[in-house]
């Protein structure tokens, strides 16, 4: 009966908290870091008093080997690239940004702290042979990441948010994977929004 009483309340308290989440913006982005670059699609809730939001993003990295070197084939007339590996992680991340200067800055843009964690799907492919070859028999692994850092929402005309943040992504893995076990580094992270009413 205890027991039963306590799931009551817990779902009675985030039916409540989630209420009071009322502008959802949804929209995609582009990650420049150390480690690689890449893309994402994320979703954001604003708390009604605007200065907390929740976040939720699923990425896409291209990881990169510092001796990567594009070289240029006359043979062919074209650039290839020597050294790389074939090492993708997809993050799933968690979290949220706050927003200390809410209602002290009479603008159309807003300053934040951000924090991101979750899960972190590593995979890693051969190094050799055409891409198909390279990614039939992938290594594959999940460990635990996260990001902190800052930026600032930009609010455009027509409901549509730019968001760029910077700080240091915590890419850690359970084993080596082409030569490192951790593609921690500072990233670049922009967003591009909009906002979708109920």
């Amino acid at each position: 009966m205890v027991k039963n009483m306590k799931i009551v309340i817990c779902i009675v308290f985030i039916s409540n908290l989630w209420g009071k989440f009322d502008q959802h913006y949804y929209g995609f982005g582009l990650d420049i870091g150390s480690s690689g670059s890449g893309f994402f699609i994320n979703g954001q809730t604003n708390y009604y008093t605007k200065i907390f939001s929740l976040n939720a993003e699923l990425r896409f990295y291209d990881i990169k080997d510092p001796n990567e070197t594009p070289v240029y084939d006359p043979y062919y007339g074209s650039t290839r690239t020597i050294g790389g590996v074939s090492l993708v992680m997809v993050p799933v991340f968690i979290g949220g940004n706050y927003y200390p200067f809410i209602g002290a800055i009479e603008n159309n843009f807003a300053p934040f702290i951000a924090f991101r964690i979750g899960s972190l799907f590593t995979f890693d492919g051969s190094e050799k042979g055409s891409f198909m070859e390279r990614w039939e028999d992938l290594d594959s692994q999940v460990s635990l990441g996260g990001f902190l850092g800052g930026g600032i929402d930009f609010n455009l005309y027509g409901q549509t948010t730019v968001s760029a943040m910077v700080g240091r992504e915590i890419l850690p893995l359970k084993y080596v994977a082409d030569g490192a076990s951790d593609y921690s580094g500072m990233l670049i992270h922009i967003a591009f929004n909009r906002r979708i009413f109920k």
